[in-house]
Parts: structure tokens; C-alpha cells; sequence
């Protein structure tokens, strides 16, 4: 009778867990729905190249297509030059304009584009580019539509992704599908996250590794599962793709190290400091391998002397006196999508009502780190979110200005909200927490709302003849 009883208990968890599957695998499909939707319009609408160094990372791509992983420094090739006319782009760097269509055909010099026609975005881990190029080319082959538009549904489907899964580390925080939907629904209204979905740039990977942070850190937080090889498989992930993506995983490490000293504050135990330790050691380790390995792998191939054309655009040489100017760039990326600098969209996609939104969202967010620390602190099993989610844009900027200091003796005079793009998924997340429970209706109407003002941007905005 006992094994009966106990095979009941089993049979009835299996039939739970199939149920629970299916019901977040529904609404988990509706989100990439949702986010392939706007990716669609966005790609037919904003056909101009971003000028987020859009050309550079088709280039890379397309080039990583055939074979070659392309040199810093090296020339744009012929056919990412033309994309780049014919494409047109707003606006001209630097009061050069990329020449008109067919001049890289007519003998015309590749350094008559903006920062002389090199990519100077090689640095970049490959990871990425290899998706970005095999998958755009593999669409265009079966599509018909050019390489750069199969590339940019490639950034569509990491973004819609992102989303999904987005919903999915959410619920690992015990928090109900409404509130878990609404969060994710609200990252994907975030304006440089909708952005990242329509273009070829491995800004597109970074939401997904914000879902890679709240997971791991509802693991150790909520769930109390201390193991670290999860943690640092999914920071080595996140540093194959993008580096400056690691912001949100790095802010829970920093978390689980403060929580190694007081574990009790996150309802931990004192004999779980060891675990923690090896955790926070094994992601900091995993986060760096893929960094020093592309870093000396690609500056062995750099040429002696490089100076990428791109040099001190936004970037200012640092001198013995300058590191005071550095430390106030730390908090410049919170509020993560300031509609004066922090994102940015082409034509055909903005109008006043996107930058409204911005605007929104800009305080919301800000805002939502003091209400969530007054409000949710005596949940110690909220604290690990709260904290991460507080320090991960300070924690980009960090990482940020100091590869940028260590590698070209430079630093950036603002730090976009745009590198602390992980940190979008703490945020959602922690807004769900919050709204969690009877109140997850007004942050599923808040995130409508981002909705239909992102809607109103696109129809309202002026299409640009090329």
C-alpha cells in the first residue's frame, strides 16, 4: 500500500508539472509571437543601418559566412560598404555621409565612408556573428531577401527569445503568470531592447543573458540550490556573446560574495559560505576565460599600432589627473533608457510618442528600485533580487570603463544605458515581484500601455526616402 501511495504522489507531480509546462509553454510561445510581430515591422520599416555600428557587425558576420574571422582595423568589405549606401543611414559622423549607392563599384576609395570604411569592431567574441552570419545567409538563400534582412531576423529571434525565457526565470521566483507575462512583455517595450530585435548587432543576445541572472539568481536566492557549476556555465555563455552582457550576471555574483560574509540576511545558512564562495569564484572565472582568450587571440592578429578610426568619439584619453572624472560615470546607466542619449532607433521606427515612453520608463525604473527596497526588504528571500538589480547598471559601467581603460588607456565621458541592457531583465523582474499577486494587473495594463506607445511611435514616425 505504501509503494502505491507513494507511486500516486509521484504519478499526480508528473501530471502537475506537465500541466504547469504546458500552461507557461503557451504563454511562453505568445511572447515570441509578440516580439517576432514588432521584430517584423521594425526590419520592413527601419530598412536604414543603425548607427549603433550597425555596418561593422554585418560585416563581421558576413565575413564570418565564408570562413574569415576579419582583423581589427581591417577594410569594410565591398558588399558591406554597399549595404551601408544603398541602405542610407540619418544623419553623417563626423560631417561625412556614406557615399550614394554603387560607388564602392564606380572605384570610389572604401575610406570615403565614416571612420574610413574599417571595422574597428573585431574585438567582438565571435559567437554571435557566427549565428548572425550563417543564419542570415541560410534565410536569404531560402527566402530571396538580402543577407542584411536575414541577419536581422537572426537579432529577431535571439530577442523574441529573450523574452520567453524572460517570463520563464521570472516564474522561478514563485511569482504568478500574470505578473511573470506582464514583466517580460514590459522588457520587450524597453526602447533599446525593441532596438536590439531589428538590427545586426550582438546587442540582441542581452536580454537573454539578464534571463540567465534572474534565473540563476531565484536558484540561489529563493530555491537555496548553491551547486556553481550552473552559475558558471551560463556566465561563460553570456562572455562567448557579448561581454559588456555580463553586467547582470556579474551583479549577482557580487551579490552571493556579500552574502558569503552575511548569509543570514538572505536566509542563508553560515555552513552555506563555502558553497557561495565557489559559486561567486567559478562565475568570475568562467565570465573572464572567453575574454582573455579572444582578447589575446585577436591582439596577436591586431597591427602593431592600431588606432581604430572610431578613437575619441565618445571615449577621452585618460591622464594621471582624470580618474576623478571617471567615478561619476558609474551611475550614468541607470534608468537604463534615457530618450536623450540611451538608445537609439532608425527612421520609420521613432516619433514623439517613442520618446515619451522613453521618458516613462526612465523614471519607472529608477523609481522602482527605492519602492521595491521599501516595500519588499523584510522578504528575505527578495533581498538577493533587490540588491542585484540595484547595483547590476553600476556593475556594468564598472566593467565597461575599466576594459576601456586597460585596453586603449581610455574611458567613456558618459556610460550608455544601453551596455547595462541585462540589467532590463532584473528590473521586469523585480517589477513582477513587486506587482505579484493581486496586484499584477495594473503592471500587465503598464506594460500594454509601453505597447501601444511603441505602436504609436512606428505609425506616427515619417518613413525616410533612400
Amino acid at each position: 500500500m505504501i509503494r502505491e501511495s507513494e507511486k500516486g504522489v509521484a504519478r499526480r507531480a508528473a501530471h502537475g508539472a506537465i500541466s504547469f509546462f504546458k500552461r507557461d509553454g503557451v504563454l511562453a510561445f505568445l511572447l515570441i509571437c509578440i516580439s517576432f510581430g514588432w521584430s517584423l515591422v521594425a526590419v520592413s520599416r527601419g530598412t536604414q543601418i543603425s548607427r549603433y555600428d550597425e555596418w561593422t557587425y554585418i560585416d563581421y558576420a558576413r565575413k564570418v559566412a565564408v570562413g574569415h574571422i576579419p582583423i581589427q582595423g581591417e577594410p569594410l568589405a565591398a558588399q558591406s560598404l554597399e549595404d551601408w549606401s544603398c541602405r542610407g543611414m540619418e544623419g553623417g559622423i563626423r560631417d561625412v555621409k556614406p557615399p550614394e549607392c554603387g560607388s564602392i563599384y564606380k572605384g570610389a576609395p572604401t575610406t570615403s565612408w565614416p571612420f574610413k570604411g574599417e571595422n574597428y569592431n573585431a574585438f567582438h567574441p565571435p559567437a554571435y556573428f557566427f549565428a548572425a552570419g550563417l543564419g542570415g545567409q541560410t534565410i536569404s538563400e531560402l527566402t530571396g531577401v538580402d543577407f542584411v534582412t536575414g541577419a536581422r531576423l537572426v537579432s529577431a529571434g535571439f530577442v523574441a527569445l529573450g523574452v520567453a525565457g524572460l517570463f520563464l526565470a521570472i516564474r522561478a521566483w514563485r511569482v504568478n503568470r500574470l505578473a511573470a507575462f506582464s514583466g517580460a512583455l514590459l522588457a520587450l517595450t524597453t526602447p533599446a531592447v525593441a532596438a536590439s530585435s531589428a538590427i545586426v548587432h550582438n546587442d540582441a543576445i542581452t536580454l537573454l543573458a539578464g534571463d540567465a541572472a534572474v534565473w540563476a539568481g531565484a536558484r540561489i536566492f529563493t530555491r537555496h540550490k548553491l551547486s556553481w557549476g550552473v552559475p558558471a556555465f551560463l556566465a561563460f555563455l553570456v562572455s562567448s556573446f557579448r561581454v559588456v552582457s555580463l553586467g547582470a550576471m556579474l551583479a549577482v555574483a557580487g551579490v552571493v560574495l556579500l552574502a558569503c560574509f552575511i548569509p543570514k540576511v538572505f536566509g542563508l545558512l553560515a555552513d552555506d559560505k563555502q558553497d557561495l564562495s565557489r559559486i561567486f569564484g567559478a562565475t568570475v572565472g568562467a565570465a573572464a576565460v572567453p575574454y582573455l582568450f579572444w582578447n589575446q587571440f585577436q591582439g596577436v592578429r591586431t597591427p602593431p599600432g592600431y588606432i581604430p578610426a572610431i578613437d575619441g568619439l565618445s571615449t577621452i584619453k585618460l591622464k594621471d589627473s582624470a580618474l576623478h572624472y571617471v567615478v561619476p560615470t558609474f551611475i550614468d546607466a541607470y534608468g537604463l533608457t534615457d530618450p536623450r542619449t540611451d538608445f537609439y532607433l532608425q527612421p520609420g521606427l521613432k516619433s514623439g510618442a517613442t520618446f515619451t515612453w522613453a521618458g516613462i520608463l526612465y523614471i519607472f525604473y529608477i523609481v522602482l528600485l527605492i519602492v521595491s527596497a521599501i516595500c519588499m526588504w523584510k522578504a528575505v528571500d527578495r533581498r538577493g533580487l533587490i540588491l542585484s538589480t540595484a547595483i547590476s547598471p553600476f556593475v556594468t559601467a564598472l566593467v565597461v570603463q575599466v576594459r576601456e581603460i586597460v585596453t586603449t588607456s581610455g574611458y567613456f565621458d558618459v556610460v550608455s544605458g544601453r551596455y547595462a541592457m541585462s540589467a532590463v531583465a532584473l528590473h521586469c523582474a523585480l517589477a513582477a515581484v513587486l506587482c505579484n499577486g493581486k496586484r499584477s494587473k495594473w503592471l500587465f495594463l503598464f506594460a500594454v500601455a509601453g505597447c501601444v506607445f511603441m505602436a504609436a511611435g512606428v505609425a506616427m514616425a515619417k518613413v525616410p526616402q533612400v
